[in-house]
């Protein structure tokens, strides 16, 4: 299996038709809700149905949008928890968040090892710098995971 990425399938979402189907899928919720507050149905009114097909797309795009948002949204967690350990190396927290980040980001990557001893230092940072801090329990258990996909 390869790595999961924004489109790992073969699909890759354009945003237009995206915001297009996000809107109608908006506009058919709303109205269903509001004429279901009123107790009145879509026929009753003379307003169309939903159409199951369209309805059930806007939700796979919406879908498929948030999946790539959380890729590139991971990568710049990444990326800005490095430049907070890479200023103050003594920032637990950072520390550990970067390292939740390796550890979801090799998760998602079919148990990237590389990914894993990144993680797997950071956590370590962490207890380092701040041994009995809020996150200790938290860390220890996650280390553990952590080398188990090392082994």
């Amino acid at each position: 299996m390869g790595v999961l990425g924004p489109c790992s399938s073969n699909r890759c979402v354009k945003k237009p038709r995206l915001i297009g189907l996000a809107t109608v899928l908006v506009v058919l919720v709303l109205q269903g809700s509001s004429l279901a507050l009123e107790g009145k149905s879509p026929e009753a009114e003379g307003k169309p149905t939903a159409n199951r097909t369209t309805t059930a797309e806007a939700h796979l795009e919406l879908g498929v949008s948030y999946h790539e948002r959380m890729f590139a949204d991971l990568d710049q967690a990444i990326a800005e928890y490095e430049q907070a350990v890479k200023l103050r190396g003594d920032f637990a927290e950072a520390h550990y968040h970067l390292a939740l980040s390796y550890h979801t980001k090799a998760k998602l990557r079919d148990d990237d090892k590389v990914l894993y001893r990144k993680a797997l230092k950071e956590y370590k940072l962490y207890l380092k710098y701040l041994p009995k801090g809020p996150l200790t329990e938290k860390t220890r258990q996650n280390i553990k995971v952590v080398e188990s996909r090392l082994r």
